[in-house]
């Protein structure tokens, strides 16, 4: 009985394993890999995906496919909607061919999108923005439209969300920058950060605005010389712009006399180097920046300076550099008793003048510094620029002066500065700028469009070295903006928007005239921008009951005419009473 039992148990594993070898095993659900050309871009980019090693179609079962885009990490062991619960469809019904692959021989596409809300939860969405997102690839189930929610691959691919621009690029500690951004997330909060350390955006935008812009304002701390890293941060996207920071001294006092002790100060220098104070090309004295590059120390004025007007350089062992002007005025002579009576003698001829600048060209508003010689003790100095009095300093006791005043706004090329005392005139020559700005961008309205009361213009600013920069605009009946198809020229505009009065918008009557409109800039210098081209737009006139203006104007102008009438009528019949 024992040996039958075994017999049997035995056989039925024989059996059993018969029967293992003939039945084929379900097939495996593979796990293939995607591949995403490119695999960084913007919203709205095109994305070319191509897919192998996935289950493969045959003439009986057909096989296919979805992509999905999710800011949530994905991986084959996740479910759609249950671990991955925002997302975008981005592809439906990808055929996977014989080979289990597509994209090989017909491109399959996606355009990124700008937010993720295909989830179940319909309150559960997100815009997208910069970093990393995840493409994930489900099968349906073979010759169904039923979602087998199981990731089979993923893909990696990087957004890049928005740019940005500082301006300056270059510039000294303390410096305003300017930090221009597009093509981010709408309305979401602002971070700047330089060198990694958050700094305040003192003024503009702290949010991005409904088209994702900003413009913000930081000022460029302490920090060593050369390229330093600005990174913006929204929605958890970064962007980064490159700012060169430049070396800078300040002297106090600017001027003394021999023995004198003056205080230096320095930015933008290397870290932790050497710095070297020259004088008249002698040094002086030197002394160790600290971790920001920047640095403090004094000198003494040498003895043997002769009264004049010397430089100030300043030089790190990374050969950066600075320099200030610094005037030696002479000591008064030494107190020996009693002044004896002076013996007539000739009146002496009026010492040469001689008066150095800071600089001999630039741009409206830039700050020149006047640095004489050689003019009356104790006198009055006189600076005229271009023929207008700019400032008025005295001279000291050795006829030494230091003055300084901004480049008032006037036309470019050169213009004469005249320094006087009544007696002693020197004249230089400072040539302003003649570059021409940029020809503004115009915004609104947009070409071919019907414009609504109230009618409005709007450009981007326009940036210049010659400040301020205004605005000339026009509007015409012709493209060509001949005189007599002027509707309207408006120059001197110092906003870079502008919306009509209502007697300029009645001059605009007509739903069937096409009008044109141009902008130009002019900065302090004069110089002047092309214009735009011309952009073209409808006007639609405002209606009450159907009423065309023209027709309104009319019934308005009638009901007062009546009233007038009316009034008159009354007021002799009531006189005639009394």
């Amino acid at each position: 009985m024992k040996y039958t039992k075994v017999l049997r148990i035995f056989s039925i594993a024989i059996i059993l394993s018969m029967l293992a070898v003939a039945v084929p095993a379900t097939p495996a659900q593979a796990l293939g890999t995607l591949t995403l050309v490119p695999d960084e871009g913007k919203i709205g980019d095109e994305i070319t995906v191509v897919g192998e090693g996935f289950n493969v179609s045959t003439e009986t079962t057909e096989r296919s496919a979805i992509l999905y885009l999710s800011r949530e990490v994905a991986t084959p062991a996740d479910d759609i909607d249950d671990d991955i619960t925002v997302y975008e469809i981005v592809k439906s019904w990808i055929y996977l061919d014989e080979d289990g692959e597509f994209g090989t021989t017909t491109d399959i596409t996606f355009d990124v999108p700008a937010e993720l809300n295909d989830g179940e939860d319909e309150d559960e969405y997100e815009d997208v923005t910069s970093g990393t997102y995840y493409v994930s690839l489900c099968y349906y189930l073979p010759n169904t439209n039923t979602l087998a929610p199981r990731i089979r691959a993923v893909a990696e691919f990087t957004l890049v969300g928005g740019e940005i621009e500082v301006d300056p690029e270059s510039g000294l500690v303390g410096t305003e920058v300017e930090v221009a951004g597009i093509e981010f997330s709408a309305e979401n909060e602002i971070t700047i950060e330089y060198d990694g350390d958050e700094v305040d955006i003192e003024s503009g935008d702290d949010e991005t605005d409904e088209d994702g812009e900003f413009y913000s304002y930081i000022i460029v701390p302490e920090s060593t010389a050369g390229d330093h890293t600005i990174t913006v941060t929204v929605s958890g996207g970064e962007v980064e712009a490159e700012f060169t920071v430049e070396p800078e001294i300040f002297l106090s006092p600017v001027s003394g006399e021999p023995g004198e002790k003056v205080d230096v100060s320095g930015t933008g220098f290397g870290r932790r180097k050497n710095v070297v104070v020259y004088l008249d090309g002698k040094s002086l004295t030197t002394v160790t920046s600290d971790s920001s590059g920047s640095f403090k120390t004094t000198f003494n004025v040498p003895a043997d300076l002769g009264t004049d007007i010397y430089d100030v350089e300043v030089e790190d062992e990374d050969e950066n550099m600075d320099s200030a002007k610094f005037t030696v005025t002479a000591p008064p002579p030494p107190s020996t008793g009693p002044t004896p009576e002076p013996s007539p003698s000739p009146t002496p001829t009026p010492s040469a003048t001689t008066v150095s600048i800071n600089a001999n060209n630039g741009p409206i508003g830039a700050q020149l510094v006047l640095g004489g010689s050689g003019f009356e003790a104790g006198g009055t100095v006189t600076i005229k620029y271009d023929g207008e009095e700019v400032d008025k300093v005295s001279a000291d006791a050795s006829g030494i002066f230091v003055a300084a005043f901004q480049v008032p706004a006037g036309k470019s090329g050169a213009r004469a500065i005249v320094v006087t005392d009544g007696t002693n005139t020197h004249e230089l020559t400072y040539t302003v700028e003649s570059t021409p700005p940029g020809v503004p961008a115009p915004l609104l309205p947009e070409m071919g469009v019907k414009v609504k009361s109230p009618v409005s213009f709007d450009w981007e600013d326009v940036k210049d070295a010659s400040l301020p920069v205004v605005y000339t605009l026009q509007v015409a009946t012709d493209k060509e903006f001949t005189d007599a198809s002027l509707v309207v020229d408006k120059d001197g505009l110092e906003s870079s928007e502008y919306a009509f009065t209502e007697s300029e918008e009645l001059r605009l009557v007509s739903s069937d005239t096409p009008y044109y409109w141009r902008v130009k800039a002019t900065d302090g210098a004069s110089n002047e921008s092309a214009w735009t081209g011309a952009g073209m737009f409808y006007f639609t006139p405002p209606t009450l009951g159907g009423l065309p203006s023209w027709a309104l104007y009319a019934l308005f102008g009638l009901g007062g005419l009546v009233l007038f009438i009316v009034g008159y009528l009354v007021g002799r019949r009531t006189a005639y009473y009394y």
